[in-house]
């Protein structure tokens, strides 16, 4: 395929009224402007300002059986997902349950490798001998309607709580005993939480429920204060990449400023430890690049029980040695993908063409629980939708499993939807959203798909998908280039999806440049601006040789040996002719 250049803009704004309103700096003022803040109060993060949860659908219906279970002893068992928002809120429900004297529930996971998601019919199975009373999702279920009718066929209630859509070819809901969803077309709620989010919420409202029945007075209970688990509310929400919406952001603020202060889960504070990760300092970048895929290679690799198991540790030793087995977890992801985003290149320079929109891989030896990062590494490099197939565990169907993510300007669950309808039964399953799917093919049609699905991205691709265009919050002259901005932006933390980290752009001489790290995948540079020199690294960036270079960077609190410094990190490095 052939790339177009790369476009950098900076994001217009008009700041000069927000700096003398907030009282903050010039380039804070066009960063807030840039992000559609008008006034204080968007940037205030109180919990007492929290959305309250009566408007999403169900939720009073789900309350009440959920109290009901409660009261009667029966026997509840919480089925979540197998990532980190999934374990989050599997660790959140037990937790609360713990905390008001309920020990009838416990967690289930299904093998994504064995069962695949959701709620399926043959997890259900699985469940079956235990005699459950009560099933409850977290993070999964709204598309989960032969499983639900199974555990309806034994007697058995299903509440759902998730956050995703379901499929478009779902014509209706399955038939739960209640679904809790904030993103229904009926919700009357104000933000987009995700499977945490939306857990924490109905646990809300089961405490409001208990209080009224009298459960804490007669038991001589203290009513849990909810706010404890927000640190765990913080670690989903920013790993799943849900968007940080005011109240989202809420939610993650005061998770932070918790975990800051020391109060966070032995687990977390564990994962921290084995890390090297400084608590005091936390931001959503260390969430989503330090405690997060720490906690997902237990899902990817083998089974997200151990990643549950350390949320749910009391015991701070324990919680360490848990958190050691994850960061070997960690490792070992981390050698599996270099080891395939290097195939994956390989297989895409031998097939690529002038004409290609898309990019669609397979090996043998890939891991079905690494395609999607993969797959997002394909997209980096090509700039265009990317499939990576593995093969997956149904070994007498011969099938395969892919991931899939996309650009802007490419919906790719509708691309998907688009080859099913053009091509029946080529796609076995899938779904998805905008930007990343799943979906199962027979191996024998892996060349016919790769084909057609490139073929239907040209259709479906917006007119500029292909042209892209790096906005950012401007250039910062060396004066801003300072550890002040850092202390300024880290304290308008979270920064996420829909609320975007600040991001600039600017020119710099380059003094000199090395490659770094276990395998010299990364490239550290001290650049010169000015009469003052800072240092910059790219992680996993083609190698950049040139006296003068075009970088767009995001600023960083460097800390090795107590010494604190500013750091660039850069996600766009240009030769400057």
């Amino acid at each position: 395929m052939t790339l177009l250049p790369v476009k950098i803009r900076s994001r217009g704004v008009d700041p000069t009224t927000l700096q003398e309103k907030l009282h903050v700096s010039a380039p804070m003022a066009r960063i807030l402007s840039a992000r559609g803040v008008t006034d204080e109060t968007e940037i205030n993060y109180r919990v007492s300002q929290l959305a309250q949860p009566d408007g999403i659908p169900d939720i009073a219906r789900a309350a009440t059986r959920i109290v009901d279970a409660i009261e009667q002893n029966e026997r509840m068992f919480i089925c979540g997902d197998y990532d980190a928002d999934g374990a989050t809120a599997s660790a959140l429900f037990i937790l609360f349950f713990r905390a008001i004297g309920y020990d009838a529930a416990e967690f289930r996971v299904p093998n994504r490798f064995s069962f695949g998601y959701g709620l399926t019919t043959r997890f259900v199975e699985t469940l079956l001998p235990d005699e459950p009373d009560l099933l409850i999702t977290v993070d999964n279920g709204v598309s989960s309607t032969e499983g639900i009718e199974l555990a309806n066929e034994h007697e058995i209630d299903v509440v759902v709580t998730d956050h995703h859509l379901a499929p478009a070819e779902q014509t209706q809901l399955p038939p739960a005993h209640s679904i809790v969803n904030p993103n229904l077309p009926d919700s009357g709620f104000e933000s987009e939480p995700c499977g945490v989010g939306v857990a924490f919420y109905l646990l809300a409202r089961v405490r409001r429920e208990l209080m009224d029945r009298g459960y804490f007075d007669e038991r001589a209970l203290n009513v849990p204060d909810m706010r404890q688990w927000l640190d765990l509310v913080a670690v989903g929400t920013v790993v799943d990449m849900v968007p940080l919406d005011l109240n989202n952001r809420r939610l993650v603020s005061e998770g932070l400023r918790r975990m800051r202060s020391g109060q966070m889960r032995p687990g977390l504070t564990a994962i921290c430890e084995v890390s090297r990760t400084p608590i005091e300092t936390l931001t959503t970048r260390e969430l989503g690049f330090r405690i997060g895929p720490r906690i997902n290679a237990a899902g990817r690799l083998d089974d997200i029980s151990v990643g549950i198991q350390l949320l749910l540790s009391e015991n701070p030793d324990e919680a360490y040695e848990l958190a050691k087995v994850l960061q070997e977890m960690n490792v070992k992801r981390r050698a599996i993908q270099t080891e395939m985003n290097e195939t994956a290149n390989r297989l895409v320079n031998l097939v690529d063409t002038d004409d290609s929109k898309s990019c669609c891989v397979y090996h043998r030896d890939f891991h079905e629980g690494v395609v999607g990062l993969v797959a997002s590494r394909l997209v980096e490099r090509t700039r265009a939708p990317a499939i990576v197939f593995a093969d997956s565990e149904d070994l007498a169907n011969q099938t395969l499993k892919g991931s899939a993510r996309s650009i802007d300007g490419v919906h790719i669950r509708d691309v998907l939807a688009y080859v099913d309808a053009r091509f029946p039964k080529l796609i076995l399953q899938f779904g998805g959203h905008a930007g990343a799917a799943g979906l199962t093919i027979y191996k024998q049609q892996f060349e016919r798909f790769a084909n057609v699905f490139d073929d239907a991205v040209k259709v479906l691709a917006s007119e500029d998908a292909f042209n892209l265009t790096i906005y950012t919050d401007g250039e910062l002259n060396a004066e801003e280039l300072s550890l002040a901005l850092v202390d300024e932006i880290d304290g308008l933390e979270p920064w996420g999806q829909s609320f975007l980290p600040p991001t600039f752009h600017g020119t710099f001489d380059v003094v000199s440049t090395t490659r770094v790290g276990r395998n010299r995948e990364h490239q550290k540079f001290i650049l010169r601006t000015g009469s003052r020199h800072f240092e910059a690294i790219a992680f996993s960036h083609p190698v950049v040789e040139a006296d003068q270079i075009e970088m767009v960077y995001q600023l960083n609190r460097n800390v090795f040996r107590g010494e604190v410094t500013l750091q660039l990190i850069a996600s766009k490095i240009e030769a400057v002719d």
